[in-house]
């Protein structure tokens, strides 16, 4: 009586880890289409951009140093004396006394 019953028990805990297993691979998968189909937007979206010469004149400006003819590149470039120093800070004195002295006044 306890084998067959000991048996069934077992049939039932299989079917049952199978049946959670695959509850996480479909969120899993579920997760994943929902991933690809966001990426298919963003590119459907990058496909319409390239269509117009527009789009693919910003496309090849942003990834490649080009421009048309007679452009100019203009260069900033920071002021030397702007640039900020780290203040010098005075020198630390070693005594324990005296900076306990300095932390008080």
């Amino acid at each position: 009586m306890c084998i067959p019953i000991g048996l069934m028990s077992y049939a039932a805990y299989n079917a049952y880890e199978r049946e959670r297993e695959t509850n996480m691979l479909r969120q899993e998968l579920a997760n994943e289409l929902v991933a690809l189909e966001k990426r298919s937007g963003e590119l459907e979206k990058n496909i319409e951009n390239l269509e117009d010469p527009r789009g693919i004149e910003f496309e090849l400006r942003s990834r490649y140093d080009v421009g048309w003819e007679g452009e100019e590149v203009i260069i900033l470039v920071e002021d030397e004396t702007s640039t900020q120093t780290l203040p010098v800070l005075p020198e630390s004195k070693t005594n324990v006394w005296h900076r306990f002295i300095d932390v008080l006044f």
